[in-house]
């Protein structure tokens, strides 16, 4: 069997189903490739935004990948299977979680707890969508986002002067 560099381990710190390496990947690394799967009516808990109008039912293992504040990977657009692959935003060392920030990718958060689970000391305390995030935040995922979301900040910056 191939090792993708990657599997699912259940029952994370009470939180859901967990990614984690099963190899180091270096920063920049393409650790997981997108599986778009069927389409979703809107947003939901367990669709994946692929446009500002669009959401997928994802297939593979990139829905059970968690939410951090402060991720170990961002979102690149993979024009070839119209879906989103996993980025190394640093470098990932075998056994540690793979996490990525849901704002990375979708505008609005509106189906998960009230108190975000990731435990990390940048935690903004809830998942929270692109919208929401500080521009500081946004600055630093550089082009690790969902083009959409940038497309959507640029068409906004005219109406906020």
């Amino acid at each position: 069997m191939h090792d993708e560099g990657y599997e699912l381990r259940t029952a994370v710190d009470g939180r859901n189903d967990g990614v984690f390496a099963t190899r180091d990947f270096a920063a920049r690394d393409t650790v997981m490739l997108g599986e778009p799967g069927r389409p979703a009516p809107g947003n939901h808990s367990h669709a994946n935004q692929i446009s500002l109008t669009e959401w997928v039912f994802e297939d593979g293992l990139g829905p059970k990948v968690n939410h951090s504040c402060d991720p170990n990977c961002g979102v690149r657009f993979n024009d070839r299977i119209d879906g989103f692959d996993f980025v190394a935003l640093a470098p990932i060392a075998a056994g540690e979680e793979i996490t990525f920030d849901y704002a990375m990718r979708n505008f609005a958060i509106e189906h998960f707890p009230e108190r975000c689970l990731c435990g990390t000391q940048a935690c903004r305390g809830a998942v929270t969508g692109w919208k929401d995030l500080p521009e500081e935040r946004k600055a630093a995922y550089g082009a690790f986002v969902a083009p959409y979301l940038r497309e959507a900040d640029r068409a906004a910056a005219p109406a906020a002067r």
